[in-house]
């Protein structure tokens, strides 16, 4: 398969996961929170939750940011894109589910950010709800990630990302 998607939450490891398997394959690894969300929100010189905030009610981010990711599907290949939405952008492509226990991402969120518990669990429930209105919104999406429209789905939790990998690639 050519084509990777990896959809989870915030701290699922999709960003760990999607560096390694894209290594493992030499396929280039995209990461639409890193390429197009942090860069634009740098480029407009505001933070990134000033920038989430903006696209709660302006659809013009999203809908670049997924076009880029529709666009990007359709003209590549040996590629792997870890985005929220990637798996309904590029349909042709081996979708990767993650999940994790919603306290182990915010302690992996904490870490990453330097941010209490407390405020990465607020920044995480803010964060979803938000995403969750606008996917609805914008394009009727009302489960984020229902698990039919996934190849396969893997628990983080307490698995390793390297094994991660190595059930993914068993799967492919």
């Amino acid at each position: 398969m050519s084509k990777i998607t990896i959809f989870g939450l915030a701290g699922t490891g999709t960003s760990t996961v999607g560096k390694l398997l894209s290594e493992k394959l030499s396929y280039k690894y995209l990461s639409t929170g890193d390429i197009f969300f942090r860069k634009k929100a740098q480029e407009l010189g505001i933070t990134l939750a000033e920038l989430h905030e903006r696209a709660k009610n302006d659809p013009a981010t999203d809908r670049e940011c997924d076009e880029a990711v529709r666009k990007f599907g359709q003209e590549n290949d040996n590629f792997v894109v870890e985005s929220r939405l990637a798996w309904f952008f590029i349909p042709d492509s081996f979708k990767i589910k993650l999940t994790c226990d919603f306290d182990m991402r915010t302690k992996r969120l904490a870490e990453r950010d330097k941010l209490s518990f407390e405020d990465a669990k607020t920044h995480i429930l803010e964060r979803e709800k938000i995403d969750a209105e606008r996917y609805k919104k914008f394009y009727g999406i009302s489960d984020l990630g229902p698990d039919e429209k996934f190849d396969i789905i893997v628990d983080s939790t307490n698995t390793p990302a390297a094994k991660i990998v190595e059930m993914i690639l068993s799967k492919i």
